[in-house]
């Protein structure tokens, strides 16, 4: 059969030689976890507010597939999907990516590749791990705040020149939320810019050192508000619980605002060592980051609203012991301030106030083998999200132990 002067070949025709693997890999992590803040009672909206319960935090499925387009050149494809019981029954995509990679002399790391689609976030060193390598459960209170999630949907170059890395990335600027349930869709139409420069070296046998520096620019979104009409309001500005005399404000009836984008950027720099020896394996990390209206999941920034960029800042140290048969331990210490010029109003006045959010988190792991382990950690919250009698921020009862389990496959 011939078609515009082509002819298609028989179903036997010999097909050009091609080199391709499929390969599925996974994990699942089942918890436990005990909360200072869990009650038996439901929010105004229904929800629970137990925290005290088991629940799947993960069970992830990956598929890989690889091909050699020639000796030096790779293409590989990623779909990876998640299943969660954090939020309720919960099954969504968490990356879906193809990339070209250059490879010559068969190099372990690609020295240039382009990757697309659902792919990572290149910020920082917690971001850029895997959620079954983290040394502890989760990522750090700040770097949660301001990436809810570890990938995006847009496009990166990235490599390895010897000791040499580099990370470019353009990226939609919405991550995928890492917490069931609660995924969101891209409202600004300019992408994000962030990108990863680095050095990955074996110092010596038992040295190795790795080193980054990292920066972002972009915009968020602050929604608009509707018209609202004339209203009478109680503004108790001596904060007693009564109605006191010029507390009846009258409110005039407002404009419709319509939606706004604003800037924000970050900087960041961060540092590991990994240090063999006698007694095992030593992990020392440290990580510091400077942004402007970065966060996007605990303290929500928008300057539009407020009238204010949010300044925040956090940094990370940790160090773990991995001891030469079964065990390994570490300790964390997280620093996040959402917002270093916040004022709190009190008795009608606005005072400057420390808004920390600090947790010390110390780690207890058992490895069965190099799949199969099990980790309990506590977590120290120190915040200001509490009120004490007079109305003053104090530290919450929010302290945290989580039991979790996870076998890789």
């Amino acid at each position: 059969m011939a078609t515009a002067g082509h002819t298609l070949p028989p179903d036997d025709a010999p097909r050009a030689a091609t080199s391709l693997r499929l390969t599925w890999s996974g994990y699942l992590q089942p918890q436990y976890q005990l909360d200072q803040l869990s009650q038996d009672e439901l929010t105004p909206d229904g929800h629970p507010l137990n925290q005290d319960r088991f629940s799947v935090r993960r069970g992830r499925l990956r598929g890989t597939a690889r091909g050699t387009l020639s000796q030096s050149h790779v293409w590989q494809a990623v779909l990876e999907f998640d299943g969660s019981t954090t939020h309720g029954p919960q099954a969504s995509v968490r990356r879906a990516q193809v990339s070209w990679q250059w490879q010559p002399d068969g190099d372990r790391e690609p020295q240039l590749a382009v990757t697309a689609g659902l792919t990572g976030i290149p910020f920082g060193a917690e971001l850029r791990t895997a959620p079954d390598r983290l040394p502890f459960l989760e990522r750090s209170a700040g770097s949660q705040a301001w990436f809810t999630g570890p990938v995006d949907t847009g496009a990166r170059l990235h490599g390895a020149l010897g000791w040499f890395r580099f990370d470019l990335a353009v990226m939609g600027g919405t991550p995928l939320d890492d917490r069931a349930a609660t995924l969101a869709e891209d409202a600004v139409a300019a992408p994000d810019v962030v990108g990863r420069i680095g050095l990955e070296a074996q110092i010596s046998s038992g040295w190795q050192l790795t080193a980054g520096l990292s920066a972002l620019t972009g915009k968020g979104f602050s929604p608009g508000t509707p018209a609202s009409k004339a209203q009478v309001a109680w503004q108790d500005f001596n904060d007693n619980g009564l109605l006191d005399s010029g507390e009846l404000v009258a409110l005039p009836a407002l404009a419709q605002r319509p939606s706004e984008t604003f800037e924000r950027w970050a900087v960041g720099a961060d540092l590991t060592a990994i240090l063999q020896s006698s007694a095992g394996v030593t992990l020392i990390s440290a990580e510091a980051a400077l942004g402007s209206n970065m966060d996007r999941g605990l303290f929500v920034a928008d300057p539009i609203g407020s009238g204010l960029d949010q300044r925040s800042a956090l940094a990370v140290v940790s160090i773990v012991q991995r001891l030469p048969r079964w065990a390994s331990f570490g300790v964390r210490a997280a620093l996040y301030r959402p917002d270093l010029d916040w004022l709190d109003p009190r008795r009608g006045e606005l005072w400057p106030v420390d808004q920390r959010f600090d947790v010390l988190a110390p780690q207890l792991t058992w490895h069965f083998n190099a799949d199969a382990q099990l980790q309990a950690e506590l977590q120290l919250i120190d915040d200001r999200l509490g009120r004490d009698l007079a109305g003053q921020p104090v530290d919450a009862a929010n302290n945290r132990l989580s039991l979790r389990g996870q076998l890789r496959f």
